[in-house]
């Protein structure tokens, strides 16, 4: 979850309310669940499925809204669809056709949880966290538990922000650390709207990071590089990708956002895998393979396009 810190004042309190209203004053709007409260407050930014009271998510995970328990979810039709019909509501492909709310407006009580039905949700979360929550983009110092990490991070000249570093991490000189990615949607007019980089990263203990390797800060929730793996240099791991313990990822290799790499898999030099990919335990990418579907446990990719060797 990412929220206000000591060294970032948070500005006045948001609500529910203003929110959807901000959203419907752009038109994006195709279905509300849920009386928004213009009072609720929303504290804080965070992943669909980790947010709580008074939390801020979206999603375009199908099923979403059923299992959220924050204060407003943004999210597509897919994402919220049973949760309409659970709550007895009208099919929402049927209301965005006839371009009627789902949602009573009116009413004496409000809902604890709000969900806002949006076609391209990810474009509505980055023009309300531009808007309302910019402040929580603000780089942090990193946190290191070995007073010789942080050490040699000044000695290597490595920029190391919003990160927290466990037991015996090596950053090795003019590493990159916590800097945001290269997060964008395009408007209704083809331009590029920057998705704010809210969350940090996690290196868990044990972790080798080379010289001048770039792991970015997660958009929402925190990029992790679990205990024991090793970074090799030019790699460029991106925001929210989870490298799992043991991994080796060797030199100028391109881990995309929100890719999952499983304990001890293994991605040789320049190889690239694309955003979302999981690669399972004990996987091999070979040396410069392009990898756009997911690698099964203990199976070997290569080439490019990427293709099961083993």
């Amino acid at each position: 979850m990412t929220g206000p810190t000591a060294t970032t004042p948070a500005p006045p309190p948001v609500g529910v309310g203003d929110i959807v209203t901000h959203l419907r004053g752009l038109g994006m709007i195709e279905a509300l669940i849920g009386v928004p409260g213009a009072a609720a407050p929303i504290g804080a930014v965070a992943t669909d499925t980790q947010a709580g009271p008074g939390d801020l998510a979206w999603s375009r995970r199908p099923g979403a809204a059923t299992h959220f328990h924050g204060s407003l979810l943004i999210c597509a039709p897919e994402a919220a669809e049973p949760d309409a019909q659970a709550a007895g509501e009208p099919d929402l492909q049927a209301a965005a056709e006839s371009g009627e709310p789902t949602a009573a407006e009116s009413g004496e009580q409000t809902s604890a949880r709000v969900v806002v039905v949006c076609r391209r949700p990810r474009l509505a979360m980055a023009l309300v966290l531009g808007r309302y929550f910019a402040h929580l983009a603000a780089d942090r110092p990193a946190v290191y538990a070995d007073a010789a990490t942080a050490l040699a991070v000044d000695d290597g000249r490595a920029w190391v922000r919003n990160a927290v570093a466990g037991y015996n991490v090596r950053i090795e000189p003019l590493a990159t650390i916590g800097c945001s990615g290269m997060g964008y949607e395009r408007d209704e007019r083809d331009r590029l709207v920057p998705f704010p980089q809210l969350g940090g990263v996690v290196l868990e203990d044990d972790v080798h990071v080379a010289a001048q390797a770039m792991i970015q800060r997660g958009a929402i929730g925190d990029t992790v590089v679990r205990r024991g793996a090793k970074i090799g240099p030019h790699v460029n791991v991106g925001h929210n990708a989870d490298v799992g313990q043991d991994c080796l990822i060797a030199g100028h290799a391109q881990i995309g956002g929100g890719v999952r790499l499983g304990s001890r898999a293994v991605v040789w030099q320049s190889a690239a895998i694309a955003n979302g990919v999981t690669v399972g335990d004990d996987a091999v990418i070979g040396m410069g393979a392009m990898i756009r579907a997911d690698v099964g446990q203990g199976e070997t990719w290569v080439g490019n396009p990427g293709r099961r060797l083993s």
